[in-house]
């Protein structure tokens, strides 16, 4: 306790021996640093928030404000008031709680409209609440899908005619917003035609319409584009086929050589040309009867005994035997496979402990080779080709992509409030070593200087004061002093001149 206050004092003696301005900038560098860690230890308690929900229509956003005001949630709305943040401990807690009272519901109105019932109501107003009901039900599906931000559904029911000629087809318009970045492929808009098209009684695929924000239009008349989706379809088939060839070489070939030691590209030429193949074959060996005509004559001379004279005459066409097939050829048949692979060699380590690669024998390779042809179903017919290749590969190198689950952000996420408590631990004790300390280490040698200043004339002098005697004059001084510290200190401050004290108090 004695030494806290010696410091606090010798510190006010230093302060005191300040010049005014220098006063001054002591006071507002402390006055900043004291706010700076006071704003450091508020940040450090302040809670953590998450996004609870984003990309809310107001209509949802006013919701659930309602609901978490309800609650005594604090919460926060970002600057275009689509997206609501909670703080990061009660995230999981509110979406169910939300989810089971229905929200969001993401803009307009679903079938729950039917839970009220209403007395009185027309055909045509029931009418109009089931064709709402409806939209809202296809714009909450649709913006499930990952690359949709939003989307809104247009419905035209006609009405019933009685007569079939005047019947009208119903319509369908969807409007979608994407997320950024996003883009939706044609089988993905095909596949929103056909899911509203199916939620309508008569509706057909392409009486739906598929629109973008911008006003794009994303749909197409499939009259218009059997031709491209054909080609799509081709490509798409031809790519599964190679990849299917691919990952089966490979997971062989790994088998073999070592896990992630192999790198396969398969390339595969396919026949999507419709023919039909008609044969015709004869066989003149084998001749076939095409008819045959009998005659027959008979005589009679009437009393005659004897039998009566006959005449027979036969006639016989014959006609080559022929054969006519016609077949069909299959669509999509391979033409042609042309397979690379490489394999990574052994690791011999030299002299000097370095591993050195070495590529595998030519046997190793034409026993790979065998194997790929094999599990490929190669065909010297098609003209199929097989390399392998034996070059150093560097770990990993064979599975591409294969760290795609996830960015480095999604991976420190976790990890952000311990990196937050840590930042703001480094600011403080950055604001104490680089400002607190030197302010004070400069005023603690200033209250040295007072102190020494403030001892007897003769004691700082380098000549023997008159007066008293030199006992006489050392038990003055240590009594001026108090205490052996502020002896040290005053060694500390300026070591020669308290050298010269000292062989004065010795003489």
């Amino acid at each position: 306790m004695a030494s806290l206050q010696q410091f606090i004092r010798q510190m006010w003696m230093g302060f005191s021996a300040l010049s005014s301005s220098k006063k001054a900038s002591v006071i507002g560098i402390s006055a900043a640093t004291l706010l700076g860690i006071g704003i450091l230890i508020y940040l450090a308690n302040q809670s953590d928030y998450r996004v609870l929900f984003s990309n809310l229509t107001s209509q949802d956003a006013g919701n659930i404000v309602a609901k978490l005001k309800e609650k005594k949630v604090p919460y926060k709305l970002s600057s275009s008031g689509d997206s609501i943040l909670v703080p990061a401990d009660k995230v999981s807690e509110l979406r169910l709680e939300m989810a089971a009272s229905g929200l969001p519901q993401g803009g307009g109105v679903g079938f729950e409209i039917f839970d009220t019932k209403n007395l009185g109501l027309t055909e045509f107003m029931q009418q109009l609440n089931y064709q709402r009901a409806l939209q809202g039900e296809l714009a909450r599906t649709i913006n499930g899908l990952d690359e949709i931000q939003h989307s809104r559904v247009h419905i035209v029911i006609p009405k019933q005619s009685l007569f079939v000629e005047d019947q009208k087809k119903p319509t369908a318009s969807v409007i979608l917003k994407l997320k950024p970045g996003r883009n939706l492929k044609p089988p993905q808009i095909e596949g929103i035609a056909h899911l509203v098209a199916s939620s309508i009684e008569g509706l057909n695929p392409n009486d739906v319409m598929v629109v973008d924000s911008s006003g794009k239009v994303l749909s197409k008349v499939q009259d218009e584009s059997k031709l491209a989706r054909l080609s799509n379809t081709q490509v798409e088939y031809q790519r599964n086929i190679e990849k299917d060839l691919t990952a089966r070489v490979q997971s062989m070939l790994e088998k073999v050589v070592g896990e992630g030691k192999a790198v396969v590209r398969v390339t595969a030429d396919i026949d999507f040309r419709v023919a039909e193949k008609t044969e015709e074959k004869y066989d003149p060996e084998e001749p076939v009867i095409r008819s045959v005509q009998r005659q027959t004559e008979k005589t009679d001379d009437g009393g005659d005994a004897e039998s009566p004279a006959q005449k027979s005459d036969e006639i016989i066409n014959y006609e080559i035997n022929r054969t006519v097939n016609k077949v069909v050829m299959p669509v999509g048949d391979i033409k042609k496979l042309s397979i690379a692979a490489l394999v990574d060699g052994n690791y011999v380590k030299n002299d000097k402990g370095v591993e050195e690669f070495q590529p595998r024998s030519k046997k190793e390779i034409a026993d790979l080779e065998d194997l790929v042809k094999k599990a490929v179903g190669f065909d010297q017919k098609r003209e199929d080709q097989v390399v392998v290749t034996s070059v150093p590969l560097k770990k990993g190198d064979a599975e591409v992509g294969a760290g795609e689950g996830g960015t480095w952000i999604d991976n420190v996420v976790p990890f952000l409030p311990l990196i937050k408590h840590l930042v703001l631990l480094a600011g403080v004790i950055c604001l104490v070593i680089f400002i607190l300390r030197p302010t004070a280490k400069m005023l603690m040698m200033k209250g040295r200087d007072a102190s020494v200043e403030s001892l007897p004339p003769g004691s700082r002098g380098g000549e023997l004061p008159e007066g008293p005697a030199p006992a006489a004059l050392a038990d003055q001084a240590m009594k001026a002093l108090n205490e052996v510290d502020v002896v040290r200190q005053m060694a500390g401050a300026d070591a020669k001149r308290f050298a010269e004290l000292l062989r004065n108090w010795i003489k």
